[in-house]
């Protein structure tokens, strides 16, 4: 393991992985490197990630929910809570706290960190406590997720990865889901649909079909991810409560965001307002929601030229 300043770099065989805990306890890069080449897993970051961009980097945790909160605010067991708006000039509290927060080194070895998080209650009235334990095996990476509610009453919660994958003509995404949230301009829920001709994540769906942020659901909780331009695949997977898929692929972007959540957008007052399908776990004082995401690789890659570090989207967070 190597340590520059506050940033950690995991290896395995020929493998890479970086870390920044202080800037939302994010990955930096996942790279494999062969024969004088390198492939990137994930988008590396860019000069803005560098610099303490969140929105330019590989990957970074959600918690303790995923996604908006409408307006910022939501009743829990009877009572309001109003949260800031975190990501102005958007209407809705989004993602929550750990993609923003200062992270901290708990333990490490050449090809494995764990990284954790406290939260003092503030405008969100209960402590809880985040972990993200990393580990390398060969080219494969897992990162397993765990929240606990260290408050002394019972805490709505969530979680959740958003990683950012280099965007390519054909890369493709491919998961077993049954239905698509539709959204409106703010990207908040408005229905529940079959997939679309257009959003058949089932059929394979390629960012480059046009604007997409959407919530899939019946996910088997497996994504294939392709890039056949370099002859390399990818397996993600996960457990419950991850039981829930958002993929974002903005316009004109060198990148697209295949995203494992534990909870749909506005979760928490569609649980208050009785409907289902909502992803919202209760965790009492005490109690852990925990879940692992796996990156397998399937297929050899063809090597490449490194993509170099300029250059790189991330000016709408979406997803």
């Amino acid at each position: 393991m190597h340590n520059s300043d506050s940033r950690i770099q995991l290896e395995s065989q020929s493998t890479f992985l970086e870390l920044d805990p202080k800037n939302g306890g994010s990955i930096l890069d996942y790279r494999s490197e062969t024969g004088g080449k390198t492939f990137h897993w994930m988008r590396p970051a860019g000069d803005k990630g560098l610099l303490g961009d969140i929105l330019d980097l590989s990957c970074f945790p959600l918690f303790p929910f995923s996604s908006r909160i409408r307006k910022g605010v939501f009743q829990f067991h009877g009572k309001e809570y109003r949260l800031p708006l975190n990501f102005l000039p958007e209407k809705h509290t989004i993602h929550g706290h750990g993609w923003r927060a200062s992270w901290k080194l708990k333990d490490h070895s050449s090809d494995r960190a764990t990284l954790e998080y406290h939260h003092l209650p503030d405008e969100w009235p209960w402590s809880y406590e985040a972990l993200q334990y990393f580990s390398l095996e060969g080219e494969n990476l897992s990162v397993e997720l765990d929240l606990r509610n260290t408050s002394e009453s019972p805490m709505p919660a969530g979680f959740g990865l958003h990683p950012y994958f280099v965007r390519t003509p054909r890369s493709r995404v491919t998961a077993e889901c049954e239905r698509i949230w539709i959204n409106d301009d703010e990207v908040m829920p408005l229905r529940l649909d079959p997939l679309p001709t257009d959003r058949n994540i089932k059929e394979g769906l390629m960012p480059e079909v046009g604007f997409i942020d959407n919530t899939f659901t019946g996910w088997n909780r497996k994504a294939k991810i392709e890039w056949p331009e370099w002859n390399a695949e990818m397996l993600m997977e996960s457990d419950a409560p991850l039981d829930f898929l958002v993929m974002y692929a903005p316009l004109n972007e060198d990148f697209f965001c295949v995203e494992p959540v534990s909870n749909v957008t506005d979760a928490f007052n569609m649980m208050d307002r009785g409907e289902a399908g909502h992803g919202t776990t209760v965790l009492e004082a005490g109690q852990s929601l925990k879940s692992p995401v796996s990156y397998t690789h399937l297929r050899a890659h063809e090597t490449r030229e490194d993509r170099g570090r300029g250059g790189r989207g991330g000016k709408k967070k979406g997803g």
